[in-house]
């Protein structure tokens, strides 16, 4: 469910910004991030989701997850920047895109916000991994 322009959200967050729209999302993320929340069918002002997002997009996210149930249980992920996985391959993509324009380790370090050694170590295990000879042991 996600969608190309949307490449770093969470399925959920995905699916809420296809229903509701990526600030949407992106509200319910910094509300409720690791937390496992209900959306109810019946909104009231001082629910969780009219104060993150506002009513009208609380009401389509309420309609596309509670359609025939009284409320439906979530397990909110955190936002973009808050799954460790997708942060590590961020880091990796701007560390490779740097160094194949051939970009110095420190250059490289700038480019992806991590230290020297970081992206030294990036670019010696890159250098193991292309290596053509056999490793000795």
């Amino acid at each position: 469910m996600t969608r190309a322009s949307w490449p770093d959200l969470p399925p959920l967050l995905a699916e809420i910004a296809e229903v509701a729209g990526l600030d949407a999302a992106l509200a319910i993320a910094e509300a409720k991030g690791g937390q496992e929340v209900f959306v109810v069918s019946r909104l009231r002002p001082d629910n969780w989701l009219v104060q993150a997002v506002g009513n009208d997009k609380a009401e389509r996210i309420s309609a596309h997850f509670c359609s025939g149930r009284y409320r439906q249980k979530l397990a909110i992920p955190f936002g973009p920047k808050g799954s460790y996985l997708a942060e590590r391959r961020r880091t990796a993509r701007a560390l490779s895109d740097a160094l194949s324009q051939g970009a110095t380790a420190n250059e490289m370090a700038m480019a992806a916000g991590v230290t020297n050694r970081s992206a030294r170590r990036f670019r010696s295990k890159l250098r193991q991994h292309n290596s053509k000879q056999f490793k000795l042991l």
